[in-house]
């Protein structure tokens, strides 16, 4: 048979069919009864009969009976191949391995091919069987004869087929597993048995290694011996086709060579292209790309429940055993990494933050509209109130500019050290007509002035009534409270809060007296007790002044209970003791202790009796309360007593007198002391701490979220300014009107009466607490939000407002670094997000003098008192990012501003090389120019700005030519030796021909062939003079790889320029009307160097681009140069 041919079919025969005498690992041995083995892939063919026997691949009958069905192959007498069609037995004898047994039956075999056999319809014949191998070789009873006749050619063409691939498999060209042979003869079956039983020993000897994995497998679930087999039938073979080349043949023709040789300097140079995009964009994000993973980790952490929320875990390894110090996530490997903290522009976390910052959350916010707003907080999001609608946009925008102005005041002020009247000037703008603020807001800002003793008409600093900046800090910062710092700063939070409600209350007689004149009937002098005892009859005639049925106690003409009462009321505590002591007889007859309470009361310097007289006036208050008839007591009488010997101060109420809120409030601040506690008796402790507890109860039970309670939000505002509980007054505000918010907390931080809470540790609370419990108030965090809504268009108002956060630095310890960290990163933000460097940073004027910028000019206030730290912090930083961003004349300010001079160059170089390489007649790159300053509100710049040209920018930067651009800066440098020795040499070189290469291009534009050649002819950049020398082209060549990039890059425009020129030049020599020898010879040079840049242009083909050398080859068979 042949291994692709066609069997023959041979004639019916019969022969006695014996049973097989011998049995092989490789084939059917015996076949009395049906074997159960089965074929190793599949039974290919195979009818609905049992299968009878099997080979190495394939099953080679189905007996039932003696009757089978071949599988598909390609061995004779019903073997089964690999994909061969089947061959139909009626009915198969018993075989061996080697040799024939005596056949019973005719058969008839279809012939077949190795890949695809046609299946001939089944028929009643007979089949002369034989034995057969693993393969399917068959065998004859012989051991040495085919199934078929000697006379067969098949059998020939197979013997010859197997003595080719031994031969193959002898020179270790092939395995066996790489060549899968259809037919083995008796040396490949013994090698065979021998690989196998290889096999089994070394599985055997590796058993007893693998038992304690076995029997790990088996205690999962697993059987290690069907998962073996059924990763062993994955395995596939390998291909039969060699892995090695054939030699190409060697071709004389260059040209494919030359071909061959581009194809593959192409192909390195974009693979070389790749791996140079690969480096540049590794090292990018390792300069730029800086996040912080241990913050990340933690909050991934702290949202898993692996840590405390919020807790300060900053040491290098967890206490996890799961997580462990050295995990993959959080801990990026530093190794190899370039340190950033030497870079300009990058600090450690120890110093200011201007620089790479470390903080996960921006500290200004996005910039917009109306988005200052509470809902930023997470703390004051669900209690925010109603805001203003959108008809208050403009009067906000007003409000906010007037705002504005008075901050930028204020670092006036700071910076010549002047006395400012902040809550004098933030009063005045907060009580313009127009908005919808309460008046509580205006009345809060005056009691702030009391407790303070703020003075208007103080201009400076020096004067002993001036209160300087953060003069209460030390006071209110003591976290003690038994401290005397403590207890004085409580001392004058209550004397001043009760002053206040004095004064408001004597403006509001004065406004009542003067509104009804009539029923006032002041008359004579209007002195103070004059205003109040006609502010007494105009109650009086209202009926308000006491219920019905009270008798009030008569002195003259006057309710004289009702005056005194109304005199304290008014805070004019001198003059209650006048009018007593003036009428002294007659109030002995009334009560004769009181002028003694009343002169010692007035006298005192903290409003307090001596014990003895305190005990005495409080026995007298509790024996006319309790004996007195109802309604025989004067209720003025009563309240007199109370105020002065405070009486039953578990009790804080008058009874029988109609009062307001504000009332009430001046009778809680009049009855506080701050006493020695340790001193004093129990019951008669009532000072601020307390107050500020009935302060609470009131806000939880009337100003509840949803609820104004009386007299909307402005109330418990004033209530809690009162008490000096500004923290948390300053962020309830902040949810119902964070633009008042912000300034008064601007107000009380200038003064020091402000705790401020760390950025990192509140990083979405407006009010949070320290471990003493203490209020503290994110005040960067809320100045940052509060800039996003001017800051676009007014960001020198912004940096006034950011640079507030640095009063906060006089700290102790860490948190006074944190806050002015926080303020150098704000600024920092602020750079990066408005881009208006002229005004922030800087300007140069045409002669190159510097114009200092709106950080610049607050250095005393922001804690940068070294200009060589701020240049080398902010500026080269905001300078790095606008070099990549593309934004060159940013960059070029900026690092002119940093005294980078070497830097301004190469971005200018980078930027003159791009334009030139833009082709003739396209439009030309122009760049972005820098954003003009506003010198008006600059004072100092006000008279250079009259100096310049009207509409003139007085920025040397400030233009879009990347030529003209080159040029000024260049021309700065090259005029100031200090400049000019802090840039390289080659970066010096390689402007200045680039600046001569952009001149060839506006020659070239202009069609001035003459003048373009003489400048590229002085360049020295091409070999235009080389007269057909050889050496000197390559020399020229040679020198072209070691030009700078800025350079090399535009020689292939260059080129195509030259040789323009020179086919116009000699267009115009030719078209002259007298030809004479000067003008042949200057043609016939012309077309010397022409043909010189194409020989040139030759040797550096591969470093010019494709479109560069066709423009090339047109331009030169124009100009004839080939």
């Amino acid at each position: 048979m042949s291994l692709f041919g066609n069997l023959r079919t041979s004639t019916a025969s019969t022969q006695q069919s014996q049973p097989a005498q011998s049995g092989s690992p490789f084939g059917n041995l015996n076949s009395s009864q049906p074997p159960q083995q089965s074929s190793l892939f599949s039974n290919f063919g195979a009818q609905s009969k049992p299968q009878a026997s099997g080979n190495f691949f394939g099953g080679l009958g189905s007996p039932q009976q003696q009757n089978s069905s071949a599988e598909a192959g390609s061995g004779a007498g019903g073997g089964g191949g690999l994909f061969g069609a089947p061959t139909i037995t009626i009915s198969q004898p018993p075989s061996t391995l080697f040799g024939q047994q005596n056949n019973t039956s005719t058969s008839q075999t279809f012939g077949s091919s190795l890949f695809m056999n046609p299946q001939s319809p089944p028929q009643q014949q007979q089949q002369n069987h034989s034995g057969q191998s693993q393969l399917g070789q068959p065998q004859d009873g012989e051991q040495s004869q085919g199934l078929g006749k000697p006379s067969q050619p098949a059998y020939f063409d197979s013997l010859l087929e197997k003595g080719k691939k031994r031969s193959i498999a002898a020179n270790g060209a092939s395995t066996f597993w790489e060549v899968p042979d259809l037919q083995l003869g008796l040396g490949d079956i013994a090698r065979k048995v021998r690989e196998i039983g290889g096999i089994g020993t070394q599985a055997t000897n590796e058993r007893g290694a693998d038992t304690k994995a076995h029997y790990l497998l088996a205690a999962s679930g697993i059987n290690p011996g069907s998962t073996r087999k059924d990763l062993n039938s994955l395995n596939t073979y390998k291909s039969t086709v060699g892995s090695f080349q054939q030699p190409t043949d060697w071709d004389p023709d260059s040209s494919k060579y030359v071909n061959q040789l581009q194809q593959q300097s192409t192909l390195k140079m974009i693979d070389d292209g790749l791996k140079r995009a690969q480096r540049d964009f590794d090292a990018y994000l390792e300069e730029h790309v800086d996040i912080n993973w241990e913050e990340q980790r933690r909050k991934i952490y702290e949202h898993f429940g692996l840590t405390a929320k919020g807790g300060s875990n900053h040491d290098d390894t967890v206490n996890y055993p799961n997580l462990g110090g050295s995990g993959s996530f959080g801990r990026p490997s530093q190794r190899g990494r370039r340190s950033t903290a030497t870079r300009p522009g990058h600090a450690t976390p120890n110093r200011s933050v201007f620089g790479n910052s470390g903080m996960q959350k921006s500290v200004i916010g996005t910039p917009g509209v109306g988005s200052g707003s509470a809902t930023l907080f997470a703390d004051v999001a669900d209690k925010i109130g109603p805001g203003p609608g959108v008809h208050d946009d403009r009067f906000l925008r007003e409000k906010q500019s007037k705002f504005a102005e008075k901050v930028q005041g204020l670092n006036e002020a700071r910076l010549q050290e002047r006395a400012y009247p902040v809550l004098h000037e933030f009063a005045d703008v907060e009580g313009q007509p127009g908005g919808e603020s309460p008046s509580q807001l205006i009345d809060a800002y005056k009691a702030l002035i009391e407790i303070v003793k703020e003075d208007s008409n103080t201009k400076s600093s020096s004067d002993p009534d001036a209160v300087k900046e953060r003069q209460f800090a030390d006071d209110y910062f003591d976290e003690t409270p038994k401290s005397f710092k403590a207890m004085n700063i409580r001392t004058r939070i209550v004397n001043g809060s009760r002053k206040c409600l004095e004064k408001q209350f004597y403006e509001q007689v004065e406004q009542l007296v003067a509104r009804n004149p009539r029923e006032a009937n002041l008359g004579g002098v209007p002195t103070k007790i004059n205003q109040v005892r006609a502010y007494i009859r105009i109650r009086n005639t209202r009926r308000d002044l006491a219920l019905d049925g009270t008798d009030l106690q008569t002195l003259g003409d006057d309710y004289c209970w009702a005056l005194i009462f109304f005199l304290l009321r008014s805070g004019l505590v001198k003059e209650t003791a006048e009018y007593v002591t003036s009428n002294a007889t007659a109030f002995r007859a009334l009560d004769r202790n009181f002028v003694t309470y009343i002169t010692s009361f007035a006298s005192s310097s903290d409003r307090r009796l001596p014990r003895a007289m305190q005990d005495r006036i409080n026995a007298e208050y509790q024996q006319r309360s309790r004996i007195a008839p109802e309604n025989s007591l004067d209720p003025y009488r009563m309240a007199c007593y109370k105020i002065i010997g405070r009486c039953e101060l578990h009790k804080r109420a008058i009874d029988g007198i109609s009062q307001g809120v504000e009332d009430w409030i001046w009778l809680q601040f009049t009855l506080a002391r701050e006493v020695n506690r340790v001193e004093e008796v129990a019951g008669e402790v009532f000072g601020l701490d307390e107050l500020r507890e009935d302060v609470r109860d009131i806000g939880q039970r009337h100003f509840s979220k949803g609820s104004e309670g009386f007299g909307g939000y402005g109330t418990f505002f004033f209530l809690q300014i009162l008490s000096g509980m500004f923290e948390q007054a300053v962020a309830y505000l902040y949810s119902h009107s964070y633009i008042a918010a912000v300034h008064f907390a601007i107000a009380l931080d200038f003064y020091g009466l402000l705790r401020v809470s760390d950025f990192s540790t509140s990083e979405s609370e407006l009010l949070a607490y320290n471990i003493k419990q203490l209020p503290q108030i994110s005040f960067g965090r809320m100045l940052g939000y509060y800039t996003r809504d001017f800051r676009s268009a007014n960001v020198v108002a912004a940096v006034d407002y950011l640079t507030l956060m640095c009063l906060n630095a006089d700290l102790p310890g860490t948190l006074g670094k944190s806050q002015s960290s926080l303020c150098h990163e704000a600024l920092r933000e602020l750079v990066l997000e408005t881009r208006e460097f002229a005004q922030l940073l800087g300007d140069i004027r045409s002669d190159g003098t510097r114009i200092k910028g709106a950080i610049e000019q607050r250095l005393k206030l922001i804690g940068l008192a070294d200009q060589e730290e701020f240049l080398t912090t902010v500026t080269i930083q905001a300078a790095s990012v606008a070099d990549d961003n593309g934004r060159t004349t940013d960059a070029v300010l900026l690092y002119h501003l940093a005294e980078d001079y070497d830097n301004v160059i190469v971005i200018i170089n980078q930027a003159l090389s791009e334009a030139i390489a833009v082709d003739i007649g396209q439009e030309q790159l122009r760049l972005q120019a820098l954003k003009p300053r506003a010198p008006a509100q600059q004072g100092q710049v006000q008279q250079q700005q009259q100096q310049q040209p009207e509409g003139s920018s007085l920025s040397l930067t400030s233009v879009d030519d990347p030529a003209v651009l080159a040029r000024n800066m260049i021309s700065l440098y090259n005029a100031n030796a200090l400049y000019y020795r802090k840039i390289r040499p080659a970066n010096r070189d390689a402007c200045g021909v680039l600046l001569r290469m952009s001149e060839v291009k506006a020659k070239v534009e202009a069609g001035q062939w003459t003048e373009a050649l003489d400048i590229i002819e002085s360049l020295s950049l091409l070999p235009i003079k080389a007269s057909g020398s050889i050496p000197l082209i390559r020399s020229s060549a040679t020198t072209f790889n070691t030009l700078p990039p800025v350079i090399s890059r535009n020689i292939g425009p260059l080129l195509l320029w030259t040789i323009t020129c020179i086919g116009k030049q000699r267009q115009i020599l030719r078209s002259r009307e007298y030809e004479g020898e000067t003008r042949r010879e200057m043609s016939e040079q012309l077309l010397q160097g022409a043909k010189d840049l194409m020989v040139f242009a030759g040797l550096v083909k591969y470093r010019l681009g494709e479109s560069v050398w066709e423009g090339l080859i047109r331009c030169g068979g124009d100009v004839g140069a080939y």
